[in-house]
């Protein structure tokens, strides 16, 4: 047992020399690190690479729908598109007049708007009107005027005067149009 133990003393202090005059294990550590690095950062380009393709697409499909759209470009009201995903409508187009009257609750940017639901773009009181009125329209496929709410430049609630109207394509999108008929602003009380 002592001669066991002997050869084993005398084995651990020669990988232990050799380990001091070599470095081995520090060096296969910093091999084995540069080699994941080199991994990793490979994985990291090809990332960005489809990150980027992404973007393009979505760039593209948000000027395709513009297009698509572009019968209400010039329209004097504020029109928009929403597409019914699920239990969510999502925009998909607003025309520029939308962005001349609505556009300060989202930078004045025609793009930033679409891809978003009501609930991630207002209050939820507001948000919820519109999605009720959405919800009766894509279900009775009637048209219907509401009076429903927005905000203004200064932060005031505002009426508004609303159609809405349903078109289905190809037996599956629902889409949901809405165009603002009129602006009901309060008068400011003189004191």
């Amino acid at each position: 047992m002592n001669k066991l133990a002997v050869k084993s003393k005398n084995i651990i202090l020669k990988i232990t020399s050799l380990e001091k005059k070599r470095k081995i294990i520090a060096n296969a550590s910093l091999l084995l690190l540069t080699v994941s690095t080199y991994f990793l950062r490979s994985e990291n380009q090809e990332v960005k690479i489809q990150h980027a393709t992404l973007q393009e697409k979505s760039s593209n499909l948000k000027q395709n729908m513009i297009i698509f759209n572009s019968n209400y470009e010039d329209f004097p009201l504020p029109v928009w598109q929403k597409v019914k995903r699920g239990d969510e409508f999502i925009i998909q187009y607003i025309n520029p007049n939308y962005v001349t009257e609505f556009g300060h609750i989202f930078n004045n940017d025609q793009y930033a708007l679409i891809g978003k639901n009501n609930f991630e773009i207002f209050s939820k009181k507001i948000a919820q009107l519109y999605y009720e009125n959405d919800v009766a329209v894509s279900i009775t496929g009637s048209r219907i005027e509401s009076i429903e709410e927005a905000i203004d430049k200064e932060g005031k609630i505002i009426k508004l005067k609303v159609i809405k109207w349903r078109d289905i394509k190809d037996n599956k999108d629902t889409l949901v149009y809405g165009m603002v008929k009129e602006i009901i602003r309060y008068p400011q009380v003189i004191k």
